[in-house]
């Protein structure tokens, strides 16, 4: 399997390289970013568990047995109670998610330095090479040059 020819130039390694630091930098507001709202999500689940608590915390209930608005705001509370169990789910997934995104984040990391390094190695042997060339070349020519003008004399 080749490497495209249209990236093999100075300009599109340049390019990749760019590319790359941006990924890199977009995935730490990401992480920022779910991190932050993995922490409101838990802040907010354990207040709207604490607002249910205290709205279930009925004065003199065995008077308001069998009444409808009673067992309205009981349900409304339990669904409260509810939210706040799935905001808390949710914040733990996020966490998750967080975690996850650390270590693309860091194999994405390592992929850029070996392609770093990979590209340094071998722009330094084409490097190497060519100057061989250009200088087996120019000996070729001295050479050849010296040798056509001994044959004149």
């Amino acid at each position: 399997m080749g490497f495209s020819t249209a990236l093999q130039g100075r300009a599109a390694h340049e390019a990749l390289v760019v590319r790359q630091d941006a990924e890199l930098r977009l995935m730490e507001v990401m992480k920022r970013a779910l991190q932050l709202r993995a922490k409101c999500d838990k802040e907010y689940a354990i207040n709207l568990a604490s607002v249910a608590q205290q709205g279930l915390k009925i004065d003199r209930a065995d008077e308001m047995q069998g009444s409808l608005i009673t067992k309205s705001w009981r349900s409304y509370m339990d669904e409260l109670d509810h939210q706040a169990k799935q905001f808390k789910t949710n914040a733990e997934l996020l966490e998750v998610v967080c975690e996850k995104l650390t270590h693309l984040s860091q194999d994405k990391r390592k992929a850029r330095k070996t392609y770093q390094e990979e590209h340094t190695k071998i722009a330094a042997r084409l490097n190497h090479v060519s100057n061989r060339s250009i200088y087996g070349d120019s000996i070729f020519l001295i050479s050849h040059a010296i040798l056509s003008n001994t044959e004149c004399y």
